[in-house]
């Protein structure tokens, strides 16, 4: 029936699709059953100012009876443009229920906004809106201009002036503040100053005076608003900051290196000694002494007299120095020296550090310096007759002062060629290059170089500025293709010039240029697509332009390439490649190709209708097959049922409440029952085991048929082994242990029995529908507490003394039957007595054991997952005692363990139930 109803309303839904496509209303529609308004948009808060940001939210509601999945929206602001999206997203609206969404607009501007909203849903025309909301506006203190009196020439433990500016940059008026000034990095050093009203617009000019207490650069703040009295439109800005300069005492010292220089020409003096002295912090015209010292090692050192020092100006003042050294020096041998300049060497300034008054340089006493050439270079030790070899000459000077001098080289036949001046620093190395071309022919050619200083400069030793190197001139042959002169043409190297692409049929014609260096024949070769066209032996000179022409006719209609090749090796292949076009192959092609796709277009048709029919028939089930689908299997443990029982045979599972149980098909989104395996739909399968409690199913087993029970006589004599405690010995068992244990065993068996009497009755006469109860099994202690003989003879009086008169007059054994049957009547205790049938739970296999017969049954110690008794003890029925009353029972909804109906807790897994709790 409901599938009928689908079709109904799909069929209405193709009806009623193109009045979906009519605009809706400005202010509110619905889109695909999402409906939206205007009104429903809210704006948190209510009145947002600007620089904040408010939440805009609105609320959807599906008027559709099932889950609308991805519904898109989206917010903007002002505009609906791509630019001024704030959000898009989707989201999934419940049946016939609303579903809040929301946005956040940061960073408002003052003054009316605008938002707008756009809803759509299963494709049917959006529907969009806007809402205008107000943005109130701020005040906002700035501090626009600092300044501090005096501007300069501050010093430790002076005072300045602060003056600030503080403007309310913002729309509204900004009620009094204070402004704090201070030194950052010095905490003592801030206060606080009152600042007016001001209204919006509206500047003022605060002073502050500060106490300077340390020299150095220092950042003085000015801070608006320091205790967020005023609400602003930007919290926590508007500070401005100003760098002061406070100054220490002078302080005199050396700028730069102290540079000792002599004349390259004069090498033993004089010197000019150099530097720069800088005073800071001072004042006015003052007279500097700087003076002089050598370290000379074990020679006599040298004394040296000051000199003087005008330094004039305010701040920073730099004064160079310079003074010239002669006799002085003359008695110290060649080497190095170190000379230290020292400023006010008797100590008359007063300064604020004296670490920097020395600074020390380099004396030498020089040697005659020396040029050495290294050998020559060539880029190549064999190259072709008129190339050009590179010449690489390292010049090195092994003295303290710097040279200047020129190489004098010959090369080919041509001498006394001179290279520009070289200069040489001292104690390095300089470069030389020249680029030569060798004359035609093989040959041997030779390249020398000599040293020749200036006037002015020095070269101790000649023996060592002399270079010579020979090189190997050859006269091999080297070809170049000069592809920018290719041409192609038709029929034959004459032809007319002709463009690709080629046609098939035709002959062509390839000519290219190649340009040769040295002398010889080499042989080149045409192949095309592959196949050799020609080879062709050319002879070559020094500097030949020769054509090469390449003939060939196009056979196929795929790319033709020609390839030249050298032979010889002499130069690299020269290749060329053509497209080839046939306009008869074309059309062909654009023929094959159209009815190709008319036959495509038509199979798809074809396909298309086919699968139109098959999903008809497929889902045309009848509501009698998709009823019987409903009760193949119990959906708890799989088990076959039915169709029609109210619990599961298998596993005790409730049906009648699993058949009430419904969800949401995945596929279509019909709402169906859990307990079936397809959608009755679309056919969708469905996982019938995630949408109930998996359970362990168990093997059905018929119970015997209930005898009648026969009232046994209690006082009959059980005859067996004249020697009991030796036959159970040869077991590994003690008789009285054994006895004892059997009593122990046996009351526990008799309570299970019980139990499980008291379930199947209540398992018999269930009516009910409910399915999750389970009794929680009592212990045997507690069963019997407070049971032991002193608590039963407590308060008798007439007690009765039975004697063991038998073999041992020690424990009684299962030869002393008579007297054991007197204490059970006495204490009411039951127990096992000569002549009763037992069920030993040993895995004895030996069946004359105490003259017993041990039933089959009786050896089956398998258990099954939900049970807490053996297989054996749960088939047996306890003749003995009863429960006066028997508990209506259920089954536990976690385990699957049986429990009372009115149990709060499951004795099995611990699980624990309310009122009213269900499955």
């Amino acid at each position: 029936m409901r599938t009928g109803i689908g079709r109904f309303l799909v069929v209405l839904l193709l009806i009623l699709a193109p009045f979906t496509a009519l605009p809706l209303s400005a202010s509110a529609g619905s889109s695909g059953g999402v409906e939206a308004s205007s009104a429903g948009i809210g704006f948190t808060p209510s009145e947002p100012v600007m620089g904040g940001s408010v939440t805009i939210s609105i609320s959807l509601f599906n008027s559709n009876p099932t889950t609308a999945n991805n519904v898109e929206y989206s917010f903007y602001k002002n505009s609906v443009t791509q630019e001024n999206i704030l959000k898009y997203d989707v989201v999934n609206i419940p049946g016939d229920a609303y579903t809040p969404v929301s946005a956040v607009w940061n960073g408002l501007q003052e003054g009316p906004q605008q938002v707008w909203f756009e809803v759509a849903f299963s494709g049917d025309t959006p529907v969009r809106f806007f809402k205008d909301f107000n943005v109130l506006g701020l005040a906002n203190l700035e501090v626009i201009s600092i300044e501090l009196s005096p501007t300069s020439g501050l010093r430790i433990g002076d005072n300045g002036t602060i003056s600030s500016t503080v403007k309310n940059t913002g729309t509204v008026e900004a009620q009094e503040s204070i402004l704090q000034v201070g030194i950052y990095g010095q905490p003592d050093s801030v206060i606080d100053v009152s600042t007016p009203t001001l209204a919006a617009g509206e500047s003022t000019m605060i002073n502050a005076s500060l106490l300077f207490a340390e020299s150095g650069n220092w950042t003085v703040t000015s801070t608006p608003d320091a205790y967020d009295n005023v609400t602003e439109v930007a919290e926590g800005y508007g500070e401005k900051l100003l760098e002061v300069e406070v100054l220490p005492y002078p302080d005199y010292r050396f700028s730069g290196p102290l540079s000792i220089t002599s004349l390259a020409e004069n090498l033993d003096g004089p010197w000019t000694v150099s530097g720069t002295v800088i005073r800071s912090y001072g004042t006015g015209n003052e007279t500097v002494n700087i003076g002089f010292s050598v370290e000379s090692g074990n020679q006599v050192s040298p004394v040296i007299s000051p000199i003087s020092v005008a330094i004039s100006g305010e701040g920073e003042s730099i004064q160079p120095f310079s003074a010239v050294l002669d006799a002085e020096l003359q008695g110290l041998a060649v080497g190095e020296y170190a000379l230290t300049a020292h400023i006010d060497p008797y100590g008359w300034l007063t300064q604020s550090d004296i670490s920097n008054d020395n600074i020390t340089g380099q004396l030498n006493i020089r040697p005659i310096p020396n040029v050495q050439v290294d050998p020559a270079s060539p880029n190549s030790m064999i190259v072709n007759a008129g190339d050009k070899v590179n010449w690489y000459v390292l010049l090195t000077n092994t003295g303290d002062i710097s040279v200047s001098g020129r190489l004098n080289y010959s090369w080919e036949g041509q001498s006394n060629l001179m290279s520009g001046i070289i200069n040489i620093e001292a104690f390095s190395s300089q470069a030389w290059e020249v680029e030569l071309s060798t004359g035609q022919g093989s040959h041997s050619a030779t390249f020398s170089a000599h040293w020749e200083p200036l006037s002015t400069s020095f070269d101790s030793n000649e023996a060592d500025s002399y270079t010579t190197v020979s090189i190997t001139v050859t006269d091999s042959l080297a070809l170049t293709f000069l592809a920018s002169t290719g041409a192609l043409t038709l029929d034959s190297a004459v032809g007319a010039p002709t463009d690709a692409p080629l046609k098939i049929g035709t002959t062509y014609a390839y000519t290219v240029s190649i340009s040769s260096s040295g002398e010889g024949s080499e042989n080149l070769s045409c192949v095309g697509n592959g196949e050799q066209l020609s080879l062709t032996m050319v002879n070559f000179s020094v500097g030949d332009n020769t054509k090469i022409s390449c003939i060939f006719t196009v056979e196929e209609a795929t790319p033709y390439g020609i390839n030249i090749l050298a032979v010889g090796g002499t130069a690299q292949t020269h290749s060329r490649l053509w497209e080839v076009s046939s306009n008869d192959a074309s059309i062909e092609d654009e023929a094959e190709s159209f009815g190709g796709l008319a036959l495509i277009f038509g199979f798809a048709a074809a396909l298309f209708i086919g699968i139109l029919v098959a999903a008809f028939l497929l889902t045309r089930e009848r509501e009698e097959e998709v009823e019987r689908d409903i009760f193949d299997y119990c959906p708890a443990c799989d088990g076959e049922i039915d169709g029609d029982e109210k619990n599961c045979p298998h596993c005790s599972f409730n049906l009648a409440k699993a058949r009430r149980r419904f969800h949401d098909c995945k596929t279509c989104n019909e709402n169906i029952p859990s307990i079936i395996s397809h959608c009755p739909f679309c056919g969708a399968e469905q996982d019938v085991s995630s949408h109930y409690e998996k359970r362990q199913r168990r093997e059905i087993k018929a119970l015997p048929e209930e005898e009648e029970d026969e009232e046994e006589d209690e006082d009959e004599i059980v005859t067996g082994t004249a020697d009991f405690d030796s036959a159970i010995q040869e077991f590994g068992y003690e008789a009285g242990q054994l006895e004892s244990d059997w009593d122990e065993k046996f009351a526990s068996a008799e309570a299970e029995m019980e139990e499980l009497e008291a379930r199947l009755e209540a398992q018999d006469s269930d009516e009910s529908d409910d399915d999750v109860a389970e009794p929680l099994l009592t212990k045997t202690t507690e069963s019997f507490s407070g049971e032991d003989l002193d608590s039963i003879l407590e308060g008798r009086k007439d007690l009765v003394a039975v004697e063991d008169t038998g073999d041992d007059l020690e424990d009684l054994s299962a030869s002393d039957a008579e007297i054991r049957e007197k204490l059970y009547a006495i204490t009411g205790e039951e127990g096992v007595l000569p002549g009763d049938e037992v069920v030993i739970g040993m895995g004895i296999s030996d069946r004359g054991l105490a003259g017993n017969e041990i039933p089959e049954d009786a050896m089956d110690f398998s258990f099954e997952d939900d049970e807490l008794t053996p297989i054996s003890v749960k088939q047996k029925r306890s003749a003995v005692r009863r429960r006066s009353s028997i508990s209506e029972m259920g089954e536990c909804g976690a385990c699957g363990a049986e429990i009372a109906m009115d149990a709060d807790e499951c004795g099995a897994c611990g699980a624990r139930y309310s009122e009213d709790s269900n499955e």
